[in-house]
């Protein structure tokens, strides 16, 4: 027997097999793991914390305007800019009190690197050498101390500040002065939904009218910052729902979803556009309209007549008039956000675009204030 081609054939048997074996063989796909990204260790741990809040409404401005959009009563102090204060160099907010006769300010402090805050009195018309707010910045882990608020009583301080404590960048703080001590209490964050982890700031308390402000770049494109109006509260309350109710609740996600009493909202709402309608028809004794126009870092107008030149007068009206565009603007825009959070999907698309137009228009009102402003600044200040 020819062992040779016995060998052969049987192979030639076994290789169709074999070729439809493999082919038989499906490759397995293994699922794709998607990493969801890691919650912030800090964020979680406040969100049992998180307090319940009714938001009134929200409004993004460019971010060197945001002091517009907050409407703090006179009558329970007044904010600024170190610059436009005291007329020199110097990036900080400044806080003034009722009487006009105490100042808190944040101003940048050689000696350790970075902002802190300081205490002046006026006496005799001159604004007293700055002192060091003490007891703030004790543990060393805060640091950039700025935006200052002073409540009435003269105890509660709000201000940012950043550090290893805060949540993001800028966080809001919480502190009481110890007139026994003779110094601020270690300083509280204000936690959520007020902080997250981007910038928030400038918080500020209307006492009278019942209306708070803070300030937060949260979700905002590069040179824009939104505005927050809420209500203030007595005490604090913890939010109730499930954990990411919570979690969207800390988040702002929708100021919508705050306003457990439409009513309470809706009160609050109409109390801002008393405020804003006051703000905007306030006016001197003279009949003239109220100004806080800086001309250069020594010289600030108060009045029309102020101006030295008839074009300056020309461009001022026409920048009260814009001021007057804006505040109207900005009042639609507000009631269109408020629509939106009511309106089917269909209707949202429309009203979206609606939107997007005011918020244009908005941005472009802007620019002409400050064309304006700045042609203003050049006239006035030739000799």
């Amino acid at each position: 027997m020819n062992y040779k081609f016995l060998l052969i054939g049987c192979l030639s048997f076994l290789l169709p097999f074999s070729a439809n074996a493999q082919h038989r063989v499906k490759r397995v796909k293994r699922p794709v793991v998607v990493t969801a990204p890691k919650e912030n260790p800090k964020f979680t741990a406040m969100l049992p914390s998180t307090a319940k809040l009714c938001i009134v409404d929200s409004v993004v401005v460019d971010s060197l305007d945001y002091l517009n959009a907050i409407y703090e009563n006179h009558e329970e102090g007044h904010l600024t800019t170190y610059r436009q204060f005291f007329n020199k160099e110097g990036d900080g907010i400044v806080y003034v009190n009722q009487l006009g006769n105490e100042c808190i300010y944040s101003l940048f402090d050689e000696r350790v690197g970075y902002k802190r805050l300081f205490h002046s009195d006026l006496l005799d018309k001159e604004w007293s050498n700055g002192e060091l707010l003490k007891g703030i910045d004790d543990n060393e882990q805060l640091r950039d101390f700025d935006f200052p608020y002073l409540m009435p009583d003269g105890v509660t301080l709000y201000f940012a500040a950043r550090g290893s404590e805060s949540l993001g960048g800028y966080d809001i703080y919480r502190t009481r002065f110890d007139a026994d001590a003779g110094k601020y209490l270690k300083p509280e964050n204000l936690g959520l939904p007020f902080n997250s982890e981007q910038d928030d700031f400038m918080f500020v308390v209307d006492e009278q009218n019942k209306l708070g402000y803070f300030v937060s770049n949260r979700r905002q494109p590069q040179g824009k910052t939104c505005v927050y109006t809420f209500v203030p509260f007595e005490s604090r309350t913890l939010a109730s729902a499930s954990e990411d109710k919570i979690r969207s609740l800390a988040r702002i996600d929708r100021i919508a979803d705050t306003w457990s009493r439409r009513e309470e909202r809706e009160a609050a709402y109409r109390r801002k556009i008393e405020v804003m309608e006051q703000a905007k028809g306030e006016q001197s004794v003279t009949g003239e309209p109220k100004l806080n126009f800086v001309v250069n870092d020594n010289l600030t107008y108060s009045k029309m007549s102020d101006f030295r030149h008839a074009q300056s007068r020309s461009n001022m009206k026409q920048v009260l008039d814009l001021r007057k565009q804006l505040t109207e603007r900005e009042q639609a825009l507000a009631k269109l956000r408020t629509k939106y959070t009511r309106a089917s999907s269909l209707e949202r698309e429309d009203l979206n675009n609606l939107i997007l137009q005011s918020e244009e228009q908005i941005t472009m009102i802007h620019k002409q204030i400050r064309l304006l402003e700045k042609t203003i600044r050049n006239t006035e200040n030739q000799k």
